[in-house]
């Protein structure tokens, strides 16, 4: 594998792709068998929708020249601080460290853009993207809950101020 490089992206339809292959895979235990995925022209206007807020960063991560995730780094809408949205790495290259290197591109854009605190959502039953959060420093906000598509999602916290080390 070649190196993973992480720079700014505005193609919506990009991050779209990336998106609904990850959500395909990723997500399929979260949902009803009969609840198809999302397709990427469905998620194109999501990602334009992204990409046209003014605090937005969406960051694409490419390996060999070919893109493999995705992430957004932008103002919270509902709590002071910011907001990593929407990360997403092609189920093919999982465990490859391309998400880490998205988390931690992220935080640094919310961290220059002088928020204190980061946020995010995550599936409450989506184990091992938990596990990834909160050995990155995250804490579970178990009093913030909300639905997406009819499954519950937690919310995530942690300051920007330090970044504790990966543990393996």
């Amino acid at each position: 594998m070649g190196d993973v490089i992480i720079e700014r992206c505005t193609d919506a339809a990009v991050c779209a792709r990336i998106h609904a292959a990850a959500v395909a895979v990723g997500y399929r235990p979260f949902f009803p068998a009969d609840s198809p995925p999302p397709t990427a022209d469905q998620l194109a206007g999501e990602w334009d929708t992204r990409l046209a807020d003014p605090t937005a960063v969406a960051l694409l991560a490419t390996v060999d020249g070919r893109p493999v995730g995705s992430v957004v780094a932008r103002a919270d809408r509902r709590f002071p601080g910011g907001e990593m949205a929407a990360l997403h790495v092609l189920p093919e290259e999982w465990g490859r460290r391309i998400g880490s290197a998205l988390h931690d591109a992220a935080l640094d854009q919310l961290a220059g853009a002088g928020y204190k605190t980061a946020w995010l959502w995550v599936l409450a039953a989506n184990d091992r993207a938990r596990r990834m959060y909160e050995r990155r420093g995250w804490t579970p906000r178990t009093d913030i809950v909300q639905e997406y598509l009819g499954v519950p999602e937690l919310r995530y916290s942690r300051s920007l101020g330090s970044r504790p080390t990966q543990r393996a």
